[in-house]
């Protein structure tokens, strides 16, 4: 393969031209060619960004011998197929979020890469390299919080629904059939793969969950609504913690995002980076100034660097595939739980 990784950007929307804007901000990767079923968008991103080899069809694309790996950027409801025929034909996947539409799918995408000896690099698992996880990530590794027993994770959005307040004209978020579900599997995914990684990445065990949709002054929007805007669920993992999750597009309050995890020793408070524990007796708290917002603005980069790496290195990426398939056993028993009103165990999904 050599030094540099050449890959193949299939889906040249809005998150696709993020994933190839990221691989030209590195020196060892290099965009070789693109897909997508919009003709026009393929012809102007191409024209924008100089590549030369452009096909409507993405087998076209992963036909090419000198394509190594792929970013497969297009709603969700196309993810597992391009996979498993990235995969098939020896390419290295580096999959946008949500992994899938359901466990299952997220099952048979990890089978087909590692079938095939192909890397698979899940783009939910981003927060993986935010400072205040990182750090959090080593206090818990350390015994700084002793043994860990809860975590909550809250992201509230005041109006932020893909497709109506936000992304209008991508009006697939918010149809079930293309994007597997609505707040919990778009922006939650993000948290539970977070905590994942805080963990040391246990297996989830059972989930009970509600959603809701229903937030007024909803404008006309000509297509299919049957997304939840709110979620919360609460997962219990086999190692005995449990850690409840709350996401919302929509709420009637301002937006915001914390992430608390309370261990036998200490807390952690993520939002600001904060240390409670005691220290000669008295109870303390301990925060930490970091530049969270640049190390997001940065996590894209941050994402394909890593995965360039493990692909030329033969290594296993920071946000591998077997951690997103967890990600996608927690949401979608979450699904089944709030449909079924009681709790549901992942070996069901």
């Amino acid at each position: 393969m050599g030094r540099t990784l050449n890959v193949g950007i299939i889906g040249v929307g809005t998150i696709g031209k993020a994933h190839l804007q990221s691989c030209l901000n590195q020196n060892n990767v290099k965009v070789v060619a693109i897909s997508d079923v919009n003709d026009q968008e393929l012809r102007s991103t191409a024209k924008r960004f100089r590549i030369k080899e452009r096909f409507v069809d993405y087998n076209d694309l992963l036909a090419l011998d000198k394509v190594h790996a792929v970013s497969v950027c297009t709603p969700p409801f196309n993810h597992a197929k391009i996979t498993c025929d990235a995969a098939s034909a020896g390419k290295h996947v580096l999959c946008e979020k949500p992994m899938a539409m359901n466990a299952s799918e997220a099952k048979m995408m990890v089978e087909a890469c590692r079938k095939a000896g192909a890397k698979l690099g899940i783009a939910s698992a981003r927060g993986r390299f935010d400072p205040a996880v990182e750090l959090a990530r080593q206090y818990i590794s350390e015994g700084k919080l002793g043994k860990v027993y809860y975590g909550r994770v809250s992201f509230f959005r005041r109006r932020g629904r893909p497709g109506i307040d936000i992304l209008v004209d991508s009006k697939w978020f918010i149809d079930s059939s293309k994007a597997g579900g609505g707040s919990f599997i778009d922006i939650g995914c993000y948290d539970i793969d977070a905590m994942l990684y805080l963990l040391g990445s246990p297996q989830p065990y059972a989930v009970s969950a509600m959603t809701f949709r229903g937030i007024e002054d909803l404008p006309e929007l000509g297509t299919k609504f049957d997304v939840e805007e709110h979620a919360s669920v609460f997962v219990r993992f086999a190692e005995g913690a449990t850690v409840t999750f709350e996401s919302a597009w929509a709420s009637n309050m301002e937006s915001g995002e914390n992430t608390i995890i309370l261990g036998s020793k200490g807390g952690l408070e993520l939002n600001p980076f904060t240390y409670y524990t005691k220290q000669n007796g008295e109870l303390v708290a301990i925060r930490m100034d970091l530049d969270r917002r640049r190390a997001m603005m940065r996590s894209m980069d941050m994402l394909v660097s890593d995965f360039a790496a493990a692909c030329l290195e033969d290594k296993t990426p920071k946000t591998p595939g077997e951690d997103g398939l967890k990600v996608m056993q927690v949401i979608s028993a979450a699904y089944e739980s709030a449909n079924l009103g009681r709790e549901v165990e992942i070996q069901s999904v």
